[in-house]
């Protein structure tokens, strides 16, 4: 389980990768359930897209 201060820290890394015009509009990202392709960290959800907090590696829905 992720602790807040690590959830805190996440969740402003993902912010910083999305913008903060895009950011101000968005829920907060969930855990995906999913782990990173690259780092193998766990990777977050806002709605279609994954992002890693730790290497900032994204997935979106459409990629295969």
């Amino acid at each position: 389980m992720v602790s807040e201060a690590s959830r805190a820290r996440i969740l402003a890394r993902i912010l910083l990768y999305m913008g903060e015009e895009q950011a101000q509009h968005q829920e907060a990202p969930e855990p995906s359930g999913e782990d990173c392709e690259i780092c193998g960290s766990e990777m977050y959800g806002l709605h279609c897209k994954l992002v890693c907090p730790n290497c900032g590696y994204r997935r979106d829905c459409s990629d295969p």
